[in-house]
C-alpha cells in the first residue's frame, strides 16, 4: 500500500507472483481490447499535513497522503491492465475545499491526453448560470457530486438526492442533456424510500438527463441490490457503473433486471488498486486488506491468507465475468458494458 500512498503503482514481486497471473487466467481474455473506466479519481493532493488527522473512512486510509494524478492513472493502467487500450473518465475527491483544484486538474489533463474526459465536481449552491459556465469552460462531459458537498445543515443521514442535484441544477442540466453521476446518499442506499422516490421524480421530469448510478447504488451486499433493482426496475433511463463492486449476486441481480446497454465498467481507482477480498456479513460489507494498517467497520487482516491477495480492481472484474458467463452474456454485450456504452453515453469517439 505505500506505493498508493505515493501516488502510484509500483512493480514490486507481488505483482508477479500473485496479480499477473490472476489476470492472465481470470481477466485478460474476458476483456475486450478496448476498455473505458467511466469512474475514476484524479488529484494532486500531495504529502501528509501532521496537524490533519488520520482519515475515518477506509478508502482514504488506502491513499493517505497522495492522490493519484491523471498521468498516475494512465500509468497504472499500464500495469493493471497489459495489452489493453484504456480511456478513463476522471473527477476528483469528493471534498467541499477540493473542487476548484481538482476541476482544474481533469481540465487540463482532458486537454492534453485524447484518452482522458473529465466529469465536473459540483457544489449544489451553484446557480444554474455558473454551473453552465463552469461545465463549457471546463470542457466537461458530466456532472458527479456527493452528499458531503450540501450545506443544509441536515444530518448525513437525511440528505437526499435532490439536496445533491436540485431542481435548477438538474433543469440545466435537462437543457443540455448532461450525463449526471449519482453516488447513493443515506443510509438505505440504493433501496432508500428517498432514494426511489426521488428518482422516479427526476426520471419522470427530466428524461433527457444521462443519470448514471455510481457503483450499482452503493448495493455492496445482496439483499439491498435486490430490493434496490426491484424498486428502480421500470425506469429504463438509468444507468448503472459497477465500480467498487464485488458482490457476484448484486451483479446476478443487475444482469436480471438491466439491459446490458445500460450497465458501465468503473473502478474507483486509485482505490480499487489496493489489494484485498470482499465479504459481507448481514448489511455490512468486510474489506480484508492486504497489510492494513488501520482497522474500522469495514476493514480486517486476514494475516495467513494475505499475500495471496490481489488487486480489488480484479476481485470486481471477476465477479461480474461470473455473473455475466451466468446469465450468458455475448461478446458484443461484453464490448458494450466495457467500452461500447460508454461511448454510445458520452456521444464520444473513445
Amino acid at each position: 500500500m505505500d506505493d498508493l500512498r505515493k501516488g502510484k503503482i509500483e512493480v514490486c514481486p507481488h505483482y508477479f507472483r500473485v496479480d499477473m497471473p490472476f489476470y492472465r487466467k481470470h481477466i485478460a481474455n474476458f476483456l475486450p481490447e478496448k476498455v473505458v473506466d467511466i469512474h475514476v479519481h484524479a488529484g494532486t493532493r500531495k504529502g501528509v499535513d501532521p496537524r490533519v488527522n488520520p482519515p475515518e473512512f477506509w478508502p482514504k486510509w488506502v491513499t493517505f497522503g497522495h492522490d493519484m494524478t491523471v498521468k498516475s492513472i494512465l500509468d497504472a493502467y499500464i500495469k493493471l491492465l497489459p495489452g489493453k487500450d484504456v480511456s478513463v473518465v476522471c473527477f476528483g475527491s469528493p471534498d467541499r475545499d477540493n473542487v476548484e483544484r481538482a476541476n482544474e486538474h481533469i481540465k487540463e489533463q482532458s486537454q492534453l491526453y485524447p484518452q482522458v474526459s473529465g466529469f465536473a465536481l459540483t457544489l449544489p449552491e451553484w446557480s444554474a448560470q455558473e454551473l453552465l459556465t463552469r461545465m463549457q469552460e471546463g470542457g466537461f462531459v458530466g456532472m458527479k457530486s456527493y452528499s458531503n458537498m450540501v450545506k443544509s445543515g441536515k444530518k448525513p443521514e437525511d440528505i437526499t438526492v435532490l439536496d445533491i442535484y436540485p431542481h435548477h441544477q438538474l433543469e440545466i442540466a435537462q437543457e443540455y442533456g448532461w450525463t449526471v453521476m449519482l453516488h447513493v446518499p443515506r443510509p438505505g442506499r440504493l433501496a432508500d424510500p428517498s432514494n426511489v422516490d426521488q428518482l422516479h421524480e427526476i426520471c419522470e421530469k427530466y428524461p433527457d438527463i444521462k443519470i448514471v448510478i455510481a457503483h450499482v447504488g452503493r448495493a455492496y451486499y445482496p439483499e439491498i441490490g435486490r430490493k434496490g433493482l426491484d424498486a428502480l426496475k421500470d425506469l429504463d433511463t438509468l444507468y448503472y457503473d459497477i465500480s467498487a463492486n464485488t458482490c457476484g449476486p448484486v451483479f446476478e441481480y443487475l444482469l436480471d433486471t438491466v439491459d446490458t446497454a445500460r450497465i458501465l465498467y468503473g473502478s474507483d481507482l486509485p482505490i480499487f488498486a489496493v489489494r484485498g477480498k470482499r465479504i459481507w456479513e448481514g448489511e455490512n460489507y468486510i474489506n480484508y486488506i492486504h497489510k492494513a494498517d488501520w482497522e474500522d467497520s469495514h476493514t480486517r487482516r486476514c494475516k495467513e491468507k494475505e499475500e495471496q491477495f490481489t488487486f480489488m480492481l480484479y476481485e470486481e472484474i471477476f465477479a461480474f465475468k461470473k455473473a455475466a458467463e451466468k446469465a450468458r452474456l455475448s461478446r458484443d454485450d461484453i464490448e458494450n458494458v466495457f467500452w461500447k456504452n460508454a461511448r454510445r453515453l458520452l456521444d464520444y469517439s473513445f
